[in-house]
């Protein structure tokens, strides 16, 4: 959505594919049509008749979805700017990815390709860490991802990951301990810059082990500049380690309390939750979804929008509940009339089945809390939790994180 009203408001049109019928871009969107985006056929067929009708279709571009291979190969068709074919394929395949860091020299966790769970057992042992991370190499939104801290848990979880997997493929990963930082960087040539920058949330988020949780982030970060500057020089080199020479380069870094900055991985694609749709427009005054629409249409992105106009305090926040039928949700025209919540959307309804939550995908709904401060939006946040109550199979329940 944010991206099509993005374009629009730039005087463009768009043409959008969503193999879900009901999704909301397609009701606004310019052009549309119910095709699933991976099946290229269908959507080729789609973009040639729209050119046959004189419809001047100049780009393709994502938000959110992890699908750069996709428009690699659309751009390649078309002669359009993205990502080249190769780039496409290591970005979405985590352990090409990483063979193609640690050949570059950028500082990763350790890593390996595991075909079963004496494998892991084997590599851990090796090691020498505490905790590992066991997850699909072509995954995203957390499906699959597990850490590991007992070797009780390696066949669930490597199973876990297997099932997950499209291509049969499972990674294991160091975990490294530090504050993990998300980025957004806009390449174009050889010129980079990384206006996306957010401190992720994990803390309070141990009851969801062994799933890795994430519950948010914040704008802006509270890492000095110095740091700062040092993970913008990692994921912009990054980006160029992975063929990313027109485009968005979206960056997952920690930052180890010993070895500094470590990159675990980079998508060359625009994140989803709510990262340059609010986090960063409403902290900063910059919406670089611009930029990346301009370089998919081949035109050099405008570096003077790239730069901040303010700063304030903004979060998102997730809801979390435990399995069952959702009845009722009390509390929304409280924080409705909230000022500084800009942003509250549910995705369950009332008589919908509320699985047990596993994945990104499944949590319950989001907030988003802009203030002038990191504590005044803590206290809305706060309010915001305690307010809203769910009705779950007869019993009520807040939206916090399991503890």
């Amino acid at each position: 959505m944010f991206m099509i009203n993005t374009a629009h408001e730039m005087g463009l049109e768009t043409a959008v594919v969503d193999g879900n019928s009901l999704a909301e871009g397609l009701k606004i969107s310019t052009y549309s049509e119910n095709i699933d985006f991976s099946k290229l056929d269908e959507v080729y067929t789609y973009i040639d008749n729209l050119l046959k009708n004189g419809v001047n279709i100049c780009g393709v571009s994502t938000m959110g979805s992890d699908v750069p291979h996709l428009i690699a190969k659309i751009s390649d068709r078309y002669s359009w700017t993205g990502p080249s074919l190769e780039t496409g394929e290591i970005t979405t395949n985590k352990y090409l990815m990483k063979l193609r860091l640690e050949e570059k020299g950028i500082p990763i966790p350790k890593f390996t390709l595991v075909n079963s769970p004496e494998e892991i057992k084997s590599y851990w042992s090796n090691w020498n860490c505490e905790k590992i991370v066991i997850k699909p190499t072509d995954s995203a939104g957390s499906r699959g991802v597990s850490l590991i801290h007992d070797l009780r848990n390696i066949s669930n979880a490597f199973h876990h990951a297997l099932y997950n997997s499209k291509i049969g493929e499972v990674i294991m990963e160091e975990y490294l301990d530090g504050l993990q930082i998300s980025t957004e960087s806009i390449i174009y040539n050889n010129k980079s810059i990384t206006p996306g920058f957010a401190d992720r949330v994990y803390e309070g988020m141990e009851g969801y082990w062994p799933q890795i949780m994430e519950n948010g982030g914040w704008v802006p970060s509270i890492v000095t500049p110095e740091i700062k500057n040092k993970v913008c020089q990692l994921v912009e080199s990054t980006a160029f380690a992975l063929g990313i020479e027109k485009g968005v380069a979206k960056g997952d870094v920690v930052i180890h309390p010993r070895q500094g900055p470590m990159m675990i991985e980079m998508a060359a694609r625009l994140s989803g939750g709510d990262f340059c749709e609010s986090l960063v427009p409403l902290g900063t005054g910059v919406n670089y979804v611009k930029a990346a629409i301009k370089i998919a249409l081949g035109e050099e992105p405008d570096w003077n929008e790239l730069t901040p106009k303010f700063q304030k305090a903004v979060a998102n926040r997730y809801f979390f509940l435990p399995p069952g039928k959702l009845e009722t949700i009390r509390g929304i025209k409280e924080i409705n009339d909230t000022n500084e919540i800009s942003k509250l959307k549910f995705f369950y309804e009332p008589g919908d089945s509320i699985p047990l939550i596993e994945n990104h995908g499944q949590r319950v709904g989001v907030m988003v809390v802009v203030d002038e401060s990191r504590e005044k939006v803590q206290k809305i946040t706060d309010f915001a939790y305690n307010k809203l109550n769910f009705k779950i199979d007869g019993k009520w329940y807040k939206g916090y994180p399991k503890k």
